[in-house]
């Protein structure tokens, strides 16, 4: 079985025990296939697997953040502590495992996670969780609240 069949697998099921809202796949001929799912805040997102880099992608994570905001400066702090030794093994993105890349283009914050020693079980697990944690944790701190009512439309006296 290929690579990104097993991606599409393993992110099927997330979507049958009801993690996703909704899922869709799209092999491609060549090279790997991209995956859409809702999730977390009703947002669509876009995962794509390219198999000769052994990377998965998320075309937007977080939207609308500014490249040279303090939210996009703590959220690359943030995710970089997610391979920081100190977090319990459950939680750590183990670094000889994988490694972990974020961009920012015009606010839409992209991640990368790239697959190093070809456990793509692994790493599906691992950034399945990392999405999860950037919601329920990271974003959950309070820091961010008038960006969270903005951006997806929330009610702010009830924005949980």
């Amino acid at each position: 079985m290929g690579s990104s069949v097993r991606v599409g697998d393993l992110l099927e099921d997330y979507a049958a025990r009801g993690v996703f809202t909704s899922f869709s796949r799209h092999e491609r001929a060549r090279n790997g296939a991209e995956y859409r799912l809702q999730w977390h805040r009703r947002q669509l997102f876009q995962w794509v697997w390219e198999e000769s880099k052994q990377t998965l992608r998320i075309a937007c994570v977080l939207p609308a953040v500014p490249a040279r905001s303090p939210l996009y400066r703590d959220f690359r702090a943030w995710l970089k502590g997610r391979q920081d030794q100190a977090l319990p093994a459950h939680r750590r993105c183990d670094p000889a495992k994988v490694s972990l890349k974020t961009y920012n283009r015009g606010g839409d914050v992209a991640l990368t996670l790239h697959v190093l020693d070809g456990d793509v079980d692994y790493a599906v697990k691992k950034l399945v969780n990392l999405v999860n944690e950037i919601y329920l944790d990271f974003l959950s701190s309070g820091l961010y609240f008038e960006w969270l009512v903005e951006t997806f439309e929330l009610d702010p006296d009830n924005p949980w």
